[in-house]
């Protein structure tokens, strides 16, 4: 006679034996590398330490455990330097984002890394050397994301545009890049800087940024540029002149030049948004952390699993956003709407032109999901314990972080060319960073990365021109019919490279 189970008896054996499942995955998996916690965030410290891959074997939380990792990236780069790209492990936890009296009494890691126009020679970099020799400050300069050495994009939707973001205060904001010294090594010991050392890079044993472990040279042989990886920093920042909101903000001081060609000297800048990939093993295509400061701008939607999002977030006390009025009414105020520049050299100017001075009205596209909020709960709590109870990086936000779910090898092979294979990122929905990406946020970090290529091998005319292309013409030209051209070679998901002027 068959055995005949009720409906609530078999569903408390599939239980049993689920619950079986994880306990013996717990007690027999391999150990966890660069998981922060077993199953949770409760790991994260307030220390100077970057986990070696990124291993999430173990967790039963993937997006949230990433994104711990991506707090943990961050602590790592926001401490304090000593030396080059270094970070002085001679201080407390406690002294971690500490207000300072002056701007510029400390320099962050990832402050200290080598700015890549600096190291391209390009047009960007020369028009501030100048600037940055009175007075020893960095030089800003760039207002847009993608603005550098006479850069040409287009194509990708909007993934790219020379679109600047002005502050309610009608400050505009600007930008800038840094890479770590492991890739720094990679560009300058194997003459990268050149536009035909990257053709033959890519076209021998490959150009593959290194991962701290098992990184080749351009002939494929076994090379050792550090063991971090390749780290790519982008950071966008806005011009203070209230001081009393310095300690709301990781700040520095710059000199500033506006596109109006205005020049402000020894200016107080803050930190309003910020980038950090990095390739590691487990992580070939980079993982993607980006993060905001908290007064920046609204969700413009609620998220449907999300708790609700305050205005602005915890634990800010102002009800003034950065880049948002609520009150505001009139034509300017359509939401991150890209403006078209009065001075732009036409006259008369063009119809429904907008001066750089003209507040844009900000919010984010897709609102910040639980899993980035509960990481950022978490950074608070680790900030409490370390005693960094003033700590500036508290009024700081996990965005999101994007990372590859499957494994590849981190050596690029010879010949690649765009568009690089994503390798299933997660999550699924859009990732973008309201200051840095504020007109393109339906895409995701690896949607416009993937087509990164090396500089042109032609003749070197001192401009870097960079073809965003969309997915469909790219699939056409990776497997082009008769007469069609070829794919660009690909740069292994960096934009760095098309900044070369060397022949």
């Amino acid at each position: 006679m068959p055995i005949r189970f009720s409906p609530a008896a078999a569903v408390f054996a599939v239980l049993v034996a689920v619950l079986a499942l994880f306990s013996a995955l717990a007690q027999h998996g391999p150990p966890v590398e660069a998981q922060i916690g077993k199953n949770t965030c409760s790991q994260v410290v307030v220390a100077p330490t970057m986990p070696p891959t990124f291993d999430l074997y173990g967790s039963t939380d993937f997006q949230g455990s990433a994104d711990c990792i991506g707090w943990q990236w961050f602590i790592y780069e926001n401490w304090r330097a000593k030396g080059i790209g270094r970070p002085n492990g001679g201080i407390g936890p406690n002294v971690f984002g500490l207000p300072v009296q002056k701007a510029g009494a400390y320099t962050t890691v990832w402050e200290s890394y080598a700015n890549p126009d600096d190291v391209f020679k390009t047009t960007l970099a020369a028009r501030g050397r100048a600037l940055t020799a009175t007075n020893g400050l960095r030089t800003l300069s760039a207002t847009s994301k993608g603005d550098g050495d006479d850069v040409s994009l287009n194509g990708f939707h909007q993934a790219f545009t020379f679109g600047w973001l002005t502050s309610r205060d009608r400050d505009v904001t600007f930008y800038e890049e840094r890479i770590d010294n492991d890739e720094l090594a990679y560009i300058t010991q194997n003459g990268l800087t050149s536009k035909s050392k990257q053709l033959y890079c890519v076209t021998h044993g490959g150009l593959s940024l290194p991962a701290g472990r098992a990184d080749i040279d351009c002939n494929g042989k076994p090379a050792n540029y550090g063991n971090l990886g390749a780290i790519e920093i982008k950071a966008a920042w806005i011009e203070l002149h209230d001081p009393a909101k310095a300690s709301r903000y990781l700040i520095s001081r710059a000199n500033l030049i506006y596109p109006d060609g205005r020049v402000v000297k020894d200016a107080l800048i803050g930190l309003v948004g910020l980038h950090i990939i990095r390739k590691v093993p487990k992580a070939a295509q980079f993982a993607w952390a980006t993060f905001e400061q908290v007064d920046n701008d609204p969700d413009a939607t609620p998220y449907p699993t999300s708790p609700p999002t305050s205005t602005p977030p915890p634990p800010t006390a102002t009800p003034l956003w950065t880049y948002y009025n609520s009150a505001c009414t009139g034509a300017n105020c359509k939401v991150n709407a890209l403006a078209t520049p009065c001075a732009n050299g036409k006259a008369p100017p063009p119809a429904n032109c907008q001066a750089y001075t003209v507040p844009t009205q900000t919010q984010r596209v897709t609102p910040v999901s639980y899993f980035s909020d509960d990481s950022t709960s978490v950074f608070r709590a680790a900030l409490q314990k370390a005693h960094a109870t003033t700590s500036v990086f508290r009024y700081y936000r996990m965005i999101d972080v994007q990372w590859p779910r499957v494994v590849t090898s981190t050596q690029q092979k010879p010949f690649a060319r765009v568009p690089l294979f994503q390798a299933s990122p997660d999550p699924s929905w859009p990732v973008a960073n309201s200051t840095l990406e504020t007109y393109v946020q339906g895409a995701a970090c690896m949607d416009c990365h993937q087509s990164a290529a090396i500089a042109s091998s032609g003749a070197s005319t001192g401009q870097a021109h960079i073809r965003i292309l969309s997915p469909a013409l790219l699939r056409t030209m990776r497997a082009p019919h008769p007469g069609a051209s070829a794919a660009p070679y690909a740069s292994d998901w960096s934009f760095v490279f098309a900044k070369a002027r060397l022949p």
